[in-house]
Parts: structure tokens; sequence; C-alpha cells
């Protein structure tokens, strides 16, 4: 037979195994021993490791959840730096809108509960003598915060540079009129009774009895549709210096012209952070008994004056706009400053006097100590 009839006959076979069926071609590999045993070996090998996962989830229902979740886990793990305080958080924790909440100091208000979990704490005269707190709340919450006392005018300016939610139970006139006459994204305790409640165990005045906590506030402000956008200008934020380059020990005693209500902050070398004292003893938060501890302590001097508002209460006018003198203590260490805020809803900055630089701040809890030149203060 000749090359061109062998490749005839080649391609008719070709052509015939092309037609059969697949039935047919099933059929003749089945045929073949060695193609049994292995598809019989492959099938009893899948048998025995579906077999073995299932006796092992059996035994571990968690892990199955475990594994699930990994990918979660591993986006829920990556830190984000938060613009109100520097730490490094959830993405989520990041992102809280900033919530200002008025905290008395009367003494019989003490211990407040809540503070330890504020990112930052304005600290300024609020009536006669006795100083008051706007505690700025985001990365970190707490359940249970208070007193909760009325708003005064310089209060709503800081808030007011944070964009942020303002928690209060009422305030004077000029304080409630600044409110409603700038935007502020209000949540009042006598419009807002559902976030607040009393607590009488302490047996003091009614006034010092409102409580909140910022999960109920931060739900009163998503009914009321307010932006959970944070759009205000962030500190710049440092590293926190090692061991070496930190000073050993600094006091800064604060005189607000009333013993009950003077405050002292220790430096404590070995966490770089100032333990706070009011009055001659640890200052606590109740909700957590621990004393309360910032990384940074700035004292801010700005102008007051005496005022009278329209329904003849008198109180206290501030100059949050403009400029001034002020200092700024973190690692055990005093930065003469200057303060500035360009406009009303611009952020307060610190500048270092020797270098003009604006001043970073270590992460962490920041104490704002807002006195006026009258007043005084002093460090060793």
């Amino acid at each position: 037979m000749s090359d061109i009839e062998l490749e005839k006959a080649d391609g008719d076979d070709k052509s015939k195994k092309s037609k059969l069926s697949f039935k047919e071609k099933l059929k003749r590999f089945w045929s073949v021993p060695r193609n049994r045993r292995i598809v019989i070996i492959s099938v009893i090998g899948l048998i025995l490791i579906a077999l073995a996962l299932g006796f092992f989830f059996i035994l571990r229902p968690d892990l199955g959840a475990d594994l699930s979740l990994d990918v979660n886990k591993k986006e829920e793990s990556k830190l984000y730096q938060s613009p109100l305080d520097g730490t490094m958080v959830s993405k989520e924790d990041a992102d809280r809108h900033s919530l200002g909440i008025m905290v008395e100091n009367h003494v019989d208000a003490r211990p407040q509960l809540g503070l330890s979990a504020a990112s930052i704490i304005y600290e300024a005269i609020a009536e006669g003598g006795i100083t008051r707190f706007l505690a700025v709340y985001g990365p970190r919450g707490a359940e249970t915060i208070g007193p909760v006392r009325s708003a005064r005018t310089y209060y709503v300016d800081w808030i007011r540079e944070l964009n942020g939610y303002y928690a209060h139970c009422g305030g004077n006139y000029d304080a409630l009129e600044l409110i409603k006459k700038v935007g502020i994204l209000d949540l009042d305790q006598f419009q807002n009774p559902s976030a607040y409640w009393r607590d009488y165990s302490r047996k003091v005045s009614s006034e010092h009895t409102v409580y909140t906590a910022t999960s109920k506030l931060y739900r009163v402000a998503s009914d009321k549709k307010y932006s959970a956008s944070n759009t205000y200008t962030p500190y710049k934020f440092k590293t926190e210096v090692g061991a070496e380059a930190r000073s050993t020990a600094q006091t800064i005693m604060i005189n607000f012209g009333n013993a009950s209500y003077n405050v002292e902050y220790k430096y404590d070398p070995t966490n770089n952070q100032y333990l706070r004292e009011l009055a001659g003893k640890p200052h606590i938060d109740a909700a957590t008994n621990t004393q309360l501890v910032a990384k940074n302590v700035i004292i801010q001097i700005a102008k007051r004056s005496s005022t009278v508002t329209a329904i003849n209460e008198q109180g206290w006018a501030m100059e949050t706009v403009g400029s001034g003198e002020a200092a700024v203590f973190q690692d055990g260490k005093e930065t003469k400053a200057t303060w500035k805020k360009e406009n009303d809803n611009a952020r307060t900055r610190f500048f270092d006097k020797g270098t003009g630089a604006e001043i970073q701040f270590n992460p962490g809890t920041t104490w704002i100590e807002v006195i006026s030149p009258e007043l005084s203060y002093s460090a060793k």
C-alpha cells in the first residue's frame, strides 16, 4: 500500500473515532482496566476527604465561622488616624463625627463620669469662680457622661470650629441665641430628652443630676439627619519621643482663683503623660475609677469681660477670635507659644513662639486650659 493510501486509511479511522457518541466513548474508556482503577481510587479518595472534613467541622463548629470572617478581620485590623486626637483606630472610629458635651465641675458634681474617654477637653470659668468642661468625643465613647450642664457662648465657639454635635442642658440667653444663629448641630436636653436621664442617687441638687451617653446622642443626631462628615482642620500630630528625650519630672499649676478649682498636672515620664489633680487630689473618672490623664496640656490666655444678657443673666464673654499667648506642655517640656483663630469658623491653632512653626501634638487626650490674663499658671 502506498504512503498516500496509508494516510487516507488513517484519516478514515480518525474520522470514525470522531463520530463515536459520548456513550460509546465512555464505554471504550471503561473497558480499559487501568482507567477503571484510576476512577475508583479517585472516587474513594474524594469520599474519604469529605468524611474527614465533615467530622472536623462537627468537632470544631467555631472554625467555620472563623474562616468565613477571616477577610473581615483583616479589614478590621487595619488602623486609621483619628483627625480629632491622632490615635490609630478602626475606620469607623476614626470617621465618627465630633461630639461636644458640657460637663460641670461644681464640687457637688464630683467625681464626674466619662471624661477619660474624651479626646479634647476645654476647661474655663463658666460663672463666678466655677470652671466647666466641654468634653469632645470621637474615636471613643462612654455610656455614662456627666453631670451635664448648660451652654455658654465661648464653649459654643469652640465646638463650632469642630462643626461638632453639641450636647448641653439649656444655657444662658446669649448662648442659646448663638446656637440658633450660627446653626450649631444642637442636642439640647430640653428638645431631646430621650438622650438624657437623671440620677438622684448622690443626694445632690437637681441641677447636678443630668447624665447622657455618646450612643444615645449619636442616635438622636442620626434621627435628625445631621451631617456625619468631619469637615474641620485637624491638628498636626507627631511620633512620641523615646524615653531618653523626655524630662524626668514636671508639675504644671493652674490658678483659677479658687482652691476648690485649682488644677495641677504631674508628669509621668514612664508613660509620657500628665496626671491631673483637682483641688489637691487626683481627679478621678468615676466610670472607670482611674485618674484622668493628658498627653498634651495647652494653656491658652484669652481676654474676658463680664456681661449681662437680654434677660439680666450675669456671665462672661471671652475673646475666642484673634490671637494671644499660650503654653504647650508635652514630653515633660514646656513650649512658649501663641494661639491664633482667624475667624468664627476657623480652628484655633498653636505656634511655637520661637520658631513660628505650628506645634505638633502627641496622639491622645489634650486638655486645653483657657484662662484670662489676670489668672496665672506656673511650671517647674
